[in-house]
């Protein structure tokens, strides 16, 4: 049987601790949490002087540290920068994930874990 990978995102650290933890209880050997960013990380020396010079995004202008204008417009294009937020009363990004590779059998009893656990798949 091949092997089968499942991706579940989340808002708090602990709850996909949480899941991990419980994943590893079932007997999952590979499970992963990683945290990613939507912006690059790079070094936000040199940002702009919105009186000296154009923005080069919205972002620059409420403080967010970017290094040029491809971040800035990542960094623009977030909810929390341009003040277009959903209304949602979820607050943070989807930035975990947990990663569980398994074989075929098992996959999904690791997908219902995930959802069990508040993963969005």
């Amino acid at each position: 049987m091949g092997e089968r990978s499942v991706i579940a995102f989340f808002r708090t650290e602990r709850r996909a601790k949480e899941a991990v933890e419980q994943l590893k209880a079932q007997g999952f050997e590979t499970v992963d949490l990683s945290r990613f960013s939507f912006s690059p990380r790079e070094d936000g020396s040199d940002l702009d002087n919105p009186i000296a010079e154009p923005p080069s995004a919205l972002s620059t202008v409420t403080g967010a540290p970017v290094s040029g204008r491809d971040a800035g417009v990542l960094k623009a294009a977030d909810n929390y920068s341009s003040g277009m937020a959903d209304g949602s009363d979820e607050f943070g990004a989807e930035d975990l994930s947990v990663t569980v590779v398994t074989d075929e059998a098992r996959f999904e009893e690791a997908e219902e874990i995930l959802k069990q656990m508040g993963g969005r798949l």
